[in-house]
């Protein structure tokens, strides 16, 4: 779907921002939850680091800005009727316990405080962007590189071993090659403690059109021209410079 041409009143709205410095009021808040997770994800495979002021030009696109209901509660409209957002984190699904802190994962469990309290709103919404940008898999995982033995009894299988010793089948079948086939009572086998766990394997790149399409999900075709047009705003904020004590 083609986006249609900006309105002129949507326009005139956002444009008041460039010499309102109360459009401002949540940049704290996401300058701090993005450097958090630049820092989190540095090393992180495909990651690059996300300029914040994309999540700012969020703000202003969902809320409407200083004066809007939304402004001061669903800043950034996670958890509006109709949004799976909230309901992704809450459920830790699709990856987002890998990004989420404890605290965060604990605070939106609580649904009317998530959409009364706009700078946990824009924290969670921030959250989800980073939750569809992620790609993850279920990996095996070592937890201990200790390599240790133990001798196959009557019974068993690599699948029931791996449930025993606390390690998975693709461990036991890469320490002890020879017996991915068939194994006999008192074969020793080698293995380390692992798990299957989630894990990050690549971003999407956070751009304005991939952000429109995971976050906003098609639902407004002029969302990701809407994300331009804001952020070039940026560029020409008015703000005065703090006066000397």
């Amino acid at each position: 779907m083609h986006a249609m041409a900006l309105t002129q009143g949507w326009k005139d709205t956002v444009d008041r921002g460039v010499a309102d410095a109360t459009w401002d009021a949540y940049d704290t808040t996401i300058q701090t939850e993005v450097t958090a997770y630049n820092l989190k994800f540095q090393k992180s495979p495909g990651y690059s680091a996300v300029d914040w002021k994309l999540f700012k030009a969020i703000v202003w696109v969902e809320s409407g800005g200083p004066g809007s209901s939304a402004w001061t509660g669903r800043a950034m409209q996670i958890g509006v009727p109709g949004d799976t957002g909230l309901g992704v984190l809450q459920r830790a699904d699709e990856g987002s316990v890998l990004i989420m802190s404890k605290q965060l994962a604990a605070e939106v469990k609580n649904s009317a405080q998530v959409g009364n309290d706009p700078a946990l709103n824009i924290r969670a919404g921030i959250a989800y962007v980073f939750t569809r940008m992620c790609l993850s898999e279920f990996q095996s995982v070592i937890d201990d590189p200790n390599v240790q033995s133990y001798t196959v009894t009557p019974g068993d299988n690599l699948s029931i071993i791996a449930k025993k010793v606390s390690t998975t089948v693709q461990v036991l079948e890469e320490l002890n090659p020879a017996k991915k086939k068939m194994i006999h009572p008192k074969d020793v086998l080698k293995y380390k403690h692992a798990s299957i766990q989630r894990v990050i394997t690549d971003w999407r790149d956070f751009t304005t059109t991939t952000v429109a399409d995971r976050y906003n999900g098609g639902g407004d075709p002029d969302y990701a021209a809407k994300l331009v047009y804001v952020l070039d705003l940026f560029k020409k904020l008015n703000r005065q410079a703090p006066k000397n004590p």
